[in-house]
């Protein structure tokens, strides 16, 4: 997906430095180039956040497979759950956690997964136990303010990738 540089996407939370441009490699990724970031482990949690060109109105993402791939190089030693996928309306968010069981090694693993109801999406954060109904979903994909996906699986020192995002019906 990434053939020439990040086209766009970010770095939010601890690594390299906050808010910021995500680094970028044309060799190695599942399809051509990637992008990935280095942690500075200062304490948060990293995101991979998407540009404007995933905001505004996506409720045509109802009903589609999210699909990406991504690779964590740490330790993996003290591997710990959070929010895998963000999608936001202001403050309102959906969101979906993989099973530790599933989370990234340093090979290229893919992920897929349906944005509908009954389907694990929750509504607000990860540990919230409330199942997104369809009128959630749609109500924050009305007008998509931020879409991100985890890059931080390590508490400590880690790097992560990501490629080959695709959202298709």
């Amino acid at each position: 997906m990434f053939k020439e540089n990040a086209e766009g996407w970010r770095i939010t939370g601890d690594a390299q430095g906050g808010y910021t441009e995500a680094s970028y490699s044309p060799d190695g990724g599942v399809q051509d180039g990637y992008i990935y970031a280095d942690d500075n482990v200062q304490g948060g949690v990293w995101y991979f956040t998407a540009p404007e060109t995933y905001h505004g109105d996506k409720n045509e993402f109802y009903g589609a497979k999210l699909s990406f791939s991504l690779f964590q190089d740490s330790d993996m030693s003290n591997q710990f759950e959070n929010s895998d996928i963000i999608f936001k309306n202001g403050d309102t968010q959906i969101t979906y956690v993989y099973s530790p069981d599933a989370y990234p090694g340093e090979d290229w693993t893919d992920y897929s997964v349906t944005i509908s109801a009954g389907n694990g999406w929750l509504i607000g954060e990860y540990d919230s136990e409330v199942e997104a109904t369809e009128a959630d979903i749609k109500a924050v994909l009305a007008n998509v303010t931020e879409f991100s996906i985890r890059g931080e699986f390590e508490s400590g020192p880690d790097n992560g990738g990501l490629d080959n995002i695709i959202i298709d019906k």
